[in-house]
C-alpha cells in the first residue's frame, strides 16, 4: 500500500494536531502504538479543555478551582473493573475506542450544540431505558410500521446506546459493527428529521463533535488554522494531479472552513456526484459576493444545470435568488436570461491564453463531431490553465459551456480531469484572505 492510500483514511483531526503535538507517528512494529494512541487522545482533549475553559460561561460548565488551576475539565479515568461492570450490565462488549477514551477520562463535560455532556461508563444505557417517554412519542408520531433493521426512527432508538445527556442524542448502534468491533455512532437532533451524523466509530463521532465545537463555539481555535493549512496542501496536490489528499476537502467542512465548501462543490461535480451543483445554493454568498471563481465559474454551472431542459431544477434557482445579495441576484438573473435566450452559456478563458487556445482547438473538433479528440485537446491544454483564485480547483466551464459540455458528459471523463496536472499559478491579486473564515 502506498503512502497516499495510507493517508486517505487518517482522521483530519490527527493531521491537524500532528504538528502542534510535536510527536512522530509511531512505527507499528515498535509495540508502542497503544501509548501513542493514548497520548494523541490526551493531546486533543487538552486542547479541547483550553478552548472550553475560554467559553465556560457560554457552555455553562460548572468550573471548580481544580479545573481552573490545572486546565483540565475531564474526569478521572475509568478503572477496568468499572468498564467491565458496564459491559455486564448492558450485556454487550463496548467498542474499543470507547474503552480507550474512558481510560483517559470517564465522561466528558462538553460535546457540541445541544448534546450536553458525554456520560460516564456508570451512566451509559439503552435509549429505551433512559428516554422511555421520548421513544413513546416517536412511536406515536412516526408509527410502528418500520423495518426492524432500518437505521432510523423507532428501530434505531430501540436498539441504540445513549452516550449524551442533552436534548440532542449521541448514539452507538450495536447493529452496525465492523470487523474490529467498532459500533457506528450517529445523532438524533431536535431540529433534524431523522438520524444523521453517522460515523464509523465512537472515536470518529467524538472527533465530529470537536469539529462542530470548533466551528460554532471556538472559531479562534488553532485547529482552525491547521485545518486551513491542510486544505491548502490538498488543493496544491490536486492541482498537480495527485488525488490522494482530496479527502481532506470534504472533511474540513465540518470545522467551518468556507474555502473547503467551495472546493468541495467542484470536487463532487467532477466526480460525477448526483446533482452536486445544487450545493452552490448552500455556499456563503456573503463571503463569495465578489469572489471571481464563484461568480465566473460556479454561478454559471449552477444556472445552466438548474435550467437543463432534461432535468430542470428551477426551484433551486428561485431559492438562491431569495437569499442572495442584490449583486449576486443580478448576476444570476443575467446568466439565466442569457442561458434561456441563447440556448446555453459560453465560457470565457481569456485570463488563461494558453488554455484558451486549447479550447478553441477543442471547439473546432466538436463542430466536426470529433468529440474524443476534442476532449484530449482540453486535457492537453490543462497545464496552461490559470485558476482565478485559491478557490478554483479546475476550469468548470468545460462542463457548463454549451458547446463543450457534450464531450464532458461521461463521468469517467470528469474524474479523469482531476488526475491531470493543472496549473499551480494563482492570481495573487484575487486571493481571498483566510481571515474571512468566520
Amino acid at each position: 500500500m502506498n503512502k497516499a492510500a495510507r493517508t486517505v483514511h487518517r482522521p483530519i483531526i490527527a493531521i491537524a494536531l500532528r504538528r502542534s503535538s510535536q510527536r512522530r507517528e509511531p512505527d507499528p512494529r515498535c509495540g508502542r502504538q497503544k501509548e501513542a494512541s493514548y497520548q494523541a487522545r490526551r493531546h486533543l482533549l487538552e486542547r479541547w479543555c483550553r478552548e472550553a475553559l475560554a467559553h465556560a460561561e457560554e457552555l455553562r460548565i460548572p468550573l471548580t478551582r481544580e479545573m481552573t488551576a490545572t486546565g483540565w475539565i475531564g474526569h478521572p479515568p475509568a478503572a477496568g473493573s468499572v468498564l467491565d461492570g458496564a459491559e455486564r450490565r448492558l450485556g454487550r462488549v463496548l467498542p474499543r475506542s470507547l474503552r480507550e477514551f474512558a481510560s483517559v477520562t470517564n465522561g466528558w463535560p462538553v460535546l457540541s450544540m445541544d448534546f450536553g455532556a458525554l456520560r460516564p461508563a456508570e451512566e451509559l444505557g439503552w435509549v429505551v431505558d433512559l428516554e422511555p417517554s421520548f421513544v413513546q412519542i416517536w412511536n406515536e408520531t412516526a408509527g410502528e410500521d418500520w423495518d426492524p433493521d432500518t437505521d432510523d426512527g423507532p428501530p434505531l432508538w430501540k436498539r441504540s446506546l445513549l452516550l449524551s445527556t442533552g436534548t440532542d442524542h449521541f448514539l452507538l448502534d450495536p447493529r452496525r459493527i465492523d470487523s474490529s468491533g467498532e459500533w457506528v455512532s450517529c445523532e438524533f437532533t431536535s431540529s433534524g428529521a431523522g438520524a444523521g451524523g453517522a460515523a464509523s466509530s465512537f472515536r470518529t463521532g467524538m472527533e465530529g463533535h470537536y469539529a462542530s465545537f470548533v466551528c460554532f463555539t471556538a472559531p479562534e481555535s488553532p485547529t482552525r488554522a491547521e485545518v486551513a493549512e491542510q486544505v491548502e496542501q490538498a488543493y496544491r496536490s490536486s492541482l498537480t494531479g495527485d488525488t490522494g489528499r482530496e479527502w481532506v476537502i470534504p472533511a474540513a467542512r465540518s470545522f467551518g472552513d468556507l474555502r473547503a465548501d467551495v472546493l468541495n462543490v467542484q470536487l463532487r461535480t467532477l466526480r460525477g456526484a448526483y446533482r452536486a451543483y445544487l450545493d452552490v445554493d448552500a455556499l456563503d454568498w456573503g463571503y463569495l459576493a465578489g469572489e471571481p471563481t464563484a461568480i465566473e465559474d460556479l454561478l454559471p454551472l449552477f444556472v445552466t444545470a438548474c435550467l437543463d431542459r432534461h432535468d430542470p431544477q428551477t426551484w433551486a434557482l428561485d431559492l438562491l435568488l431569495q437569499g442572495a445579495s442584490p449583486p449576486v441576484a443580478q448576476r444570476v438573473r443575467q446568466l439565466a436570461d442569457r442561458c434561456l435566450s441563447e440556448g446555453g452559456l459560453v465560457a470565457d478563458w481569456s485570463s488563461s491564453p494558453g488554455f484558451a487556445a486549447a479550447v478553441d482547438r477543442a471547439r473546432a473538433l466538436v463542430r466536426a463531431d470529433r468529440d474524443t479528440e476534442a476532449f484530449e485537446a482540453l486535457v492537453a491544454g490543462l497545464p496552461n490553465w490559470q485558476p482565478l483564485s485559491p478557490l478554483h480547483l479546475a476550469p468548470m466551464g468545460r462542463i457548463w459551456d454549451r458547446e463543450l459540455n457534450r464531450v464532458m458528459t461521461p463521468d469517467r471523463r470528469r474524474r479523469r480531469l482531476l488526475s491531470q496536472p493543472r496549473s499551480t499559478a494563482v492570481r495573487q491579486a484575487d486571493q481571498p484572505g483566510q481571515s474571512k473564515n468566520p
